[in-house]
């Protein structure tokens, strides 16, 4: 792979998206195929198996994108791009391919995924083959992909019925303070550099743009079920009921709510 030239040449970018896709989609198909998880329905399952190889996705893009940002830093906003951050876009750009086809296929999407994945290729591959504004794009997703690991082990937990455990609780915690912080901070400061260069293309601009607008619907989300949680912890002090680490407390009543963002 030292050989090829991720910046100039199509082929080569062409080649290592199909790897890219290929491994993400061997991987589902690996969980799919070889683990039961007999607790759960079978759209559960797949839904779990999925969200596994998000949160691979996920730390390789947090990672990746950290370690360029930290030593690829000051950017100028007309400089071109560098083979570590045409890697780190294709590689991504992989997954988000693979993901559009499994979360349509098994009905596990809702119409923000679709928008936010579809918005996400349009601007790697606007990025990738013009072979500019890649700072921006890796920028994006070290603010998107920081708060990825705690976003779907929540999922997951919920999954497994242990929604009103102290475990889950404290990862919602963790992956709303996240959010809160990073995307909430970031993103408008993401969307401000894009469009201090007059010159970017049309499609990064939508896609910081999208990148803001999809933090904040998800942020107003958050903040509804932070004031549910309020008033259901209020609920439990009242009544002296205590919720366990690892396991759901019987007595406990069931939400009347779904707090299954993401």
């Amino acid at each position: 792979m030292q050989q090829w030239d991720l910046v100039n040449e199509s082929s080569d970018q062409l080649r290592l998206f199909s790897y890219c896709f290929i491994v993400w989609s061997a991987l589902f198909i690996l969980c799919y195929d070889r683990i039961r998880l007999n607790n759960l329905s079978s759209k559960k399952q797949i839904d779990v198996f999925n969200r596994v190889v998000s949160i691979l996705h996920g730390q390789f893009t947090f990672w990746g994108s950290l370690i360029v940002i930290l030593s690829q830093t000051p950017y100028q906003l007309q400089e071109m791009n560098s083979s570590e951050m045409q890697f780190v876009m294709i590689v991504s750009a992989g997954y988000f391919a693979y993901d559009v086809i499994i979360c349509t296929y098994f009905d596990l999407y809702d119409y923000w995924l679709i928008f936010h994945h579809i918005i996400s290729l349009m601007a790697f591959g606007e990025s990738i083959l013009n072979k500019k504004y890649g700072h921006i794009i890796i920028f994006g997703m070290f603010i998107t992909e920081i708060s990825n690991l705690p976003m779907h082990l929540r999922h997951i937990l919920g999954c497994f019925g242990l929604r009103q455990t102290k475990i889950y609780e404290s990862i919602e915690l963790l992956y709303f303070s996240l959010f809160l912080i990073f995307r909430g901070i970031l993103s408008p400061v993401l969307l401000i550099r894009t469009y201090e260069d007059l010159h970017a293309p049309l499609l990064i601009k939508i896609s910081a743009s999208g990148l803001l607008l999809y933090s904040v619907y998800y942020i107003i989300e958050m903040i509804k079920i932070t004031q549910r949680k309020v008033r259901s912890y209020r609920d439990r002090k009242r009544r002296n009921l205590t919720m366990y680490w690892f396991a759901q407390n019987p007595l406990l009543p069931t939400h009347k709510y779904v707090d299954s963002i993401l």
